[in-house]
């Protein structure tokens, strides 16, 4: 898959996860149905936090994601656990509708790059992203899931 081919990629799917929460309301972005470990909110979060996560901490590019984020999406949070302030649905919107473009701006040309440390044995930046959309469908589909449980 060519560079060009990727990034289309990462739109096609962010468009998608995105059209889910057309009809989904600030309420029902934190339920937590039984049999779930998040909700809809964390799951979005998630999804920024670790597509940013993984190309910096593995793929070895500067890419800024809020401490904030960090301490209320990554691996291992959890919704029951939060204190503060977290991001309404609007600004989770608004950042993912953001990330691939930037993803795009910062990693043009750079895909090829080798990696500052594999993860799961992918060794370039690239491969790193790839595999992020398969990150970003495993979510969505829960998204999905929960939003059916949730709808009012």
């Amino acid at each position: 898959m060519n560079e060009e081919q990727l990034f289309k990629q990462i739109n096609l799917v962010r468009q998608a996860t995105l059209k889910i929460l057309e009809s989904v309301t600030e309420e029902e972005a934190d339920e937590q149905p039984e049999g779930f470990k998040n909700t809809i909110r964390w799951n979005l979060g998630h999804i920024y936090v670790v597509q940013n996560s993984l190309l910096a901490k593995f793929g070895g590019k500067t890419i800024e994601t809020p401490s904030r984020y960090i301490e209320l999406f990554a691996p291992g949070t959890k919704p029951a656990d939060w204190q503060g302030e977290v991001p309404s649905l609007d600004e989770l919107k608004q950042v993912l509708q953001e990330q691939p473009v930037q993803l795009k701006e910062l990693l043009t040309g750079q895909l090829e790059d080798e990696a500052a440390q594999a993860f799961l044995s992918l060794p370039t930046v690239g491969e790193i992203l790839n595999f992020t959309l398969y990150h970003e469908g495993v979510h969505t589909g829960t998204v999905k899931a929960l939003k059916e449980k949730v709808a009012t």
